[in-house]
């Protein structure tokens, strides 16, 4: 590729030189790349999300329209249930059963969706003057902060995606270009199926077009000529506040947003402040050193190259709430603080420094990427899995209790963890109800995540869980802290109205059945148990239903 198209593809601002400029910004990106691969290498394991999206759909598929009400759940649920996520597991359910290609197809989605977001990310910060080794040397910062969003696979990282390209619809905006709404509207309608962060996407429009309307104005003086530069904003707000109607849902879709927006989590984990992160020390002075770089930018900038900090400030903000909006600062810090910096004595300094010791860098930058490609491959990055034990997470899956539970032929409601419950429904419905999973306030009252974790936190009276719903079964994580008191149920040591029995156990999960389900019992702790992750995206689960496996089917599931 010519050096002209290579400037072209890395922007239109800053251009590199020559050759050698292109040589070392490429092995600078790649280090790049490939370190942030080894990062994400370990966060393979599949979320528990990816499950109830998927099985809503395919009840959707069954039923031929949306269940308005749950269908998964056997305890207090809300009515109507708005599922926001269900464009997300159609696209999932498409690309793994539907299409056939099974864990390749999940993978291949992960991997485009990351390569499409550090490709807008790298494009937006070029088109704002961002110096290619600048952006690539100061992303590493950011890896703490925003890994949560790389899960495999999650609706967040649809929103990452969508962010950045409306950020890059924005330089557009800044440019003087007004066909981008029209993608930009689309856009919404898609994303508000497939994701609430749409909202996100809603805020950073709103600050965009105040900051145009305030630049415009303090730039010509004219009210008119403002006006003029941002009637295409004005209009187009109505338009997208009208377009939260296309949905399943339709109206329901608005006071369930509300709800939601403003439901307190606290005993979700990534809903806590940013120090209840898997490693608050690295992760906070790496969220410092990202802060400090951002004001020393700011203030070492003209105000009128400021756009969209004040919208990076509210990001940063809501990171220190939420472990999870990091993912959100992430990608506006990558899109705006790069070039920011370029234009600092700091940053000519620097890039000056690494063209005077260019082969250093380029050897420095090819061991790098090296070390990091085989890091991740040693970790298998490409493949998604269903560990049956804890590996990198806590998180786990009964994919050999399922087995049991299916062979014996099991009926009725079982009692599930938070992070079980959706892949319990996707292998067992409609044979089998669970008390909850990871949908929380879109199908469950407000009270359920307590009871839940009063059983299984062994709190005061929590044997009491056991009679206040119907259930039949009780599916257990070994590092539940109520394991240690199940003897007390088992031996009838405690009050309740049925009595319970051991009936399977391995190395990570165990279930009791109540004394009229009859279950026989089975011992596999010590036993190798395979990762299930292939079988969970076939199309038997799509067989099972009697429907083929693409296309509607009516309601009688034929």
């Amino acid at each position: 590729m010519s050096t002209n198209r290579w400037n072209d593809f890395l922007g239109s601002n800053l251009r590199l030189g020559s050759g050698r400029d292109l040589r070392l910004a490429a092995w600078i990106l790649c280090a790049l790349l490939t370190g942030f691969l080894a990062y994400v290498s370990r966060v393979h394991e599949i979320t528990h999300d990816v499950f109830h999206e998927m099985s809503l759909f395919r009840e959707a598929m069954v039923l031929g329209d949306f269940p308005q009400n749950d269908v998964f759940a056997y305890t207090d649920r809300v009515s109507p249930s708005v599922h926001h996520e269900w464009a997300t597991g159609a696209i999932l359910y498409w690309a793994t059963v539907g299409s056939g290609f099974g864990l390749a197809g999940l993978a291949l989605l992960k991997f485009a969706l990351i390569a499409a977001l550090w490709l807008l990310l790298y494009r937006v910060a070029r088109m704002r003057g961002a110096h290619p080794y600048i952006f690539a040397l100061v992303a590493f910062f950011c890896f703490p902060v925003f890994w949560v969003g790389f899960a495999t696979v999650r609706a967040q990282l649809f929103t990452m995606v969508a962010i950045a390209a409306q950020l890059w619809m924005q330089e557009q905006d800044w440019r003087g270009r007004r066909a981008w709404i029209v993608l930009w509207l689309a856009m919404m309608v898609a994303w508000l199926n497939i994701h609430a962060g749409f909202v996100v996407g809603l805020g950073l429009m709103a600050f965009h077009g105040l900051e145009r309307l305030g630049f415009t104005w303090w730039k010509t003086r004219s009210i008119g000529k403002s006006l003029s530069a941002t009637w295409h904003l004005i209009i187009a707000a109505p338009v997208v506040a009208a377009s939260t109607l296309i949905n399943p849902y339709g109206w329901q879709y608005i006071p369930y947003l509300m709800r939601a927006i403003a439901m307190e989590r606290p005993l979700i984990r990534e809903w806590l402040p940013l120090w209840h992160t898997h490693d608050p020390v690295g992760t906070i002075a790496m969220f410092a050193i990202a802060l400090a770089l951002f004001a020393y930018a700011i203030r070492n900038n003209p105000w009128r190259r400021a756009r969209g900090a004040a919208f990076l400030l509210l990001a940063a903000y809501m990171t220190l709430k939420h472990i999870r909006h990091g993912s959100i600062f992430g990608v506006i810090w990558l899109a705006y603080v790069p070039a920011w910096l370029s234009r600092t004595a700091m940053g000519k300094n620097l890039v000056a420094w690494i063209d005077g010791h260019r082969e250093g860098f380029i050897r420095v930058s090819q061991g790098l990427s090296a070390a990091c490609l085989l890091f991740a491959c040693y970790h298998h990055f490409w493949r998604p899995t269903l560990p049956p034990q804890p590996l990198y997470s806590s998180a786990s899956y009964p994919s050999d209790a399922v087995a049991y539970l299916k062979a014996q032929n099991f009926e009725g409601n079982l009692m599930t963890p938070f992070h079980v419950g959706a892949y319990i429904s996707w292998e067992m419905y409609p044979e089998v109800q669970v008390s909850f999973d990871g949908r929380y306030e879109v199908a469950y009252q407000p009270h359920m995540m307590h009871d839940h974790n009063r059983f299984y936190d062994a709190e005061e009276g929590w044997w009491k869980i056991l009679d206040k719903y119907p259930t039949d079964a009780v599916m257990i994580h070994k590092q539940a802290d109520v394991c240690g008191y199940l003897d007390e149920v088992i031996d009838g040591r405690v009050d309740t109205n049925r009595a319970w029995r051991k009936v399977y156990e391995d190395d990570a999960f165990l279930v009791l059945a109540h004394e009229n389900i009859a279950l026989q019992s089975v011992d596999r702790t010590g036993k190798i148990i395979e990762d299930a992750a292939a079988l969970a995206f076939t199309t038997d689960h799509a067989h099972r239903y009697r429907m083929p496996p693409t296309g509607l089917a009516d309601a009688s599931g034929k």
